[in-house]
């Protein structure tokens, strides 16, 4: 599979300007855009380590210094606005402050309260829908086709391997990133980025399910991406989580997607368990989880029809240990 051009990754701090620059001249090809959050307000920030790294000496100018690097490769800026109680004022004086850097970027991702704002201050930009609108069924990605002209969805938890919902997408006019190692459950009903929903979902579905069963249901392996589990014709981009994680864990994870190498990297440490499925509920587990046992339920997932919606009804009763 070609990955040219394809990886959409999140600009992490937890490395040294020269550092990145090397990670940037071995895959720049591999990578479409490169999503961020700006140091203007704690506001713009879902995780307290990434806010935080702005505050640590020289981080701010490296963080202008990255952009305008990214920007020398032809690889595109998204700016995020993706958490809860933002406001006009806020993302107008965001927009004050990329100005004053000399940032321009190349498209907005966001939740759907903030579009008016967005097409406000970011007149002209590719719009996209963030993954934390938390679209779960059809009918909620239909209404927001008619309520935003927005180009781009950003879907996961239970659309990951929905080829139906992808190729709908694209006769719509509309173009999908799929969030790849976020590992999410498919029926929290909810992403406000709340980490007590996430782990009050994951015990509930523990009662049911083995640990392996849901990461096997929740994680996408590389293969999937080669086999036709998944079918990469109506995927613009692959997103990556990883903005709370230093660059070794980034190489990790886009060599084990471009390579389909999965066993070599568990073998070497089973958190690299998290390059396919990195929500913070499984990390716990992993050091005692059957790689085995993953591939076999992947295999009875992928003859279900997981990419739909929730849990298949005759799954009812916790696997066998």
């Amino acid at each position: 599979m070609d990955f040219t051009k394809k990886f959409n990754l999140g600009l992490t701090l937890e490395t040294g300007y020269e550092e990145f620059a090397s990670f940037l001249e071995t895959y720049h090809t591999y990578i479409h855009s490169f999503y961020f959050s700006p140091p203007v307000d704690r506001r713009l920030h879902t995780r307290t380590k990434v806010a935080q790294a702005f505050w640590l000496p020289g981080k701010k100018r490296q963080f202008w210094k990255m952009l305008a690097l990214i920007k020398s490769y032809g690889i595109e800026l998204e700016l995020l606005f993706n958490t809860l109680q933002l406001d006009a004022e806020l993302i107008g004086k965001t927009a004050q402050q990329l100005a004053r850097n000399g940032v321009e970027v190349d498209s907005v991702c966001f939740l759907g309260d903030y579009y008016d704002a967005v097409r406000t201050y970011f007149p002209g930009k590719k719009y996209i829908l963030s993954f934390n609108n938390g679209y779960q069924r059809k009918a909620q990605i239909e209404q927001a086709i008619e309520a935003y002209d927005a180009e781009v969805f950003v879907l996961g938890s239970a659309f990951i391997r929905n080829n139906k919902i992808f190729a709908y997408l694209h006769e719509q006019g509309k173009q999908t990133y799929l969030l790849l190692n976020n590992g999410c459950s498919f029926n929290c009903g909810t992403c406000n980025n709340v980490l007590s929903v996430c782990e009050k979902s994951f015990q509930e579905n523990l009662k049911h399910h083995s640990v392996e069963y849901l990461y096997a249901l929740q994680s996408i392996f590389p293969h999937e991406l080669r086999d036709g589990t998944i079918d990469p014709t109506h995927i613009q981009c692959f997103k990556i989580s990883n903005r709370s994680s230093n660059l070794k864990f980034l190489r990790g994870v886009l060599d084990s997607y471009i390579t389909g190498r999965v066993d070599d990297y568990v073998r070497a440490d089973t958190n690299n368990y998290a390059f396919w499925g990195r929500a913070g509920y499984f990390w716990k587990h992993f050091s005692k989880m059957d790689l085995q046992k993953i591939r076999q339920y992947k295999e009875q997932i992928l003859h279900k029809d997981a990419g739909e919606r929730l849990y298949a009804p005759d799954e009812t009763k916790r696997e066998t240990e």
